[in-house]
Protein backbone atom coordinates (compact mmCIF):
# COMPACT_ATOMS: atom_id res chain seq x y z
CA UNK A 1 0.00 0.00 0.00
CA UNK A 2 1.85 3.62 -1.26
CA UNK A 3 1.07 6.53 0.81
CA UNK A 4 -0.08 9.20 -1.74
CA UNK A 5 1.30 12.81 -0.27
CA UNK A 6 -0.18 15.88 -2.29
CA UNK A 7 1.83 18.62 -3.58
CA UNK A 8 0.34 20.88 -1.58
CA UNK A 9 0.91 19.58 1.50
CA UNK A 10 4.59 19.13 0.83
CA UNK A 11 4.87 22.79 -0.50
CA UNK A 12 3.00 23.73 2.93
CA UNK A 13 5.31 21.68 4.77
CA UNK A 14 8.27 23.28 2.86
CA UNK A 15 7.02 26.57 3.77
CA UNK A 16 6.27 26.42 7.35
CA UNK A 17 9.49 24.91 7.99
CA UNK A 18 11.26 27.71 6.46
CA UNK A 19 9.02 30.38 8.46
CA UNK A 20 9.59 28.54 11.66
CA UNK A 21 13.32 28.77 11.11
CA UNK A 22 13.36 32.82 10.54
CA UNK A 23 11.17 33.13 13.25
CA UNK A 24 13.76 31.22 15.42
CA UNK A 25 16.41 33.37 13.67
CA UNK A 26 14.84 36.37 14.22
CA UNK A 27 13.42 36.17 17.82
CA UNK A 28 15.18 38.32 20.51
CA UNK A 29 16.98 37.86 23.58
CA UNK A 30 17.41 40.51 25.78
CA UNK A 31 20.09 40.46 28.17
CA UNK A 32 20.45 42.40 31.00
CA UNK A 33 23.40 45.33 31.10
CA UNK A 34 25.29 46.27 33.75
CA UNK A 35 26.25 50.07 35.46
CA UNK A 36 29.69 49.59 33.89
CA UNK A 37 28.44 48.68 30.26
CA UNK A 38 25.57 51.72 31.17
CA UNK A 39 28.05 53.95 31.25
CA UNK A 40 30.25 53.12 28.81
CA UNK A 41 27.03 53.00 26.30
CA UNK A 42 26.02 56.16 27.41
CA UNK A 43 29.55 57.70 26.29
CA UNK A 44 28.79 58.20 22.82
CA UNK A 45 24.90 59.31 23.77
CA UNK A 46 22.26 58.83 26.18
CA UNK A 47 21.24 55.30 26.27
CA UNK A 48 17.77 56.91 27.43
CA UNK A 49 17.90 58.41 24.07
CA UNK A 50 19.74 55.90 21.62
CA UNK A 51 16.70 54.99 19.23
CA UNK A 52 19.25 51.65 17.73
CA UNK A 53 16.37 49.27 16.61
CA UNK A 54 16.14 45.83 15.41
CA UNK A 55 12.88 44.12 13.72
CA UNK A 56 11.58 43.18 16.99
CA UNK A 57 11.79 47.02 18.23
CA UNK A 58 14.12 49.04 20.08
CA UNK A 59 17.78 47.52 21.09
CA UNK A 60 18.24 49.17 24.60
CA UNK A 61 15.15 49.01 26.81
CA UNK A 62 14.63 49.75 29.94
CA UNK A 63 12.51 47.11 32.28
CA UNK A 64 11.80 47.12 36.27
CA UNK A 65 14.45 49.79 36.66
CA UNK A 66 17.41 47.90 34.68
CA UNK A 67 18.47 47.87 31.49
CA UNK A 68 18.85 45.47 28.70
CA UNK A 69 19.88 44.90 25.38
CA UNK A 70 17.83 43.06 23.07
CA UNK A 71 18.91 41.48 19.92
CA UNK A 72 17.77 38.96 17.47
CA UNK A 73 18.95 35.23 18.37
CA UNK A 74 21.61 35.47 15.44
CA UNK A 75 22.63 38.78 15.99
CA UNK A 76 23.71 37.62 19.71
CA UNK A 77 24.88 34.49 18.31
CA UNK A 78 27.46 36.40 15.72
CA UNK A 79 27.75 39.90 17.12
CA UNK A 80 28.12 39.28 21.19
Amino acid sequence: MSVVVPRRGILTGILLIVVIAIWWLLHPVCRPISDADVREFARWAPIETREDRQLHGRIFQQRGGHWYQCKSWVSRQFFF
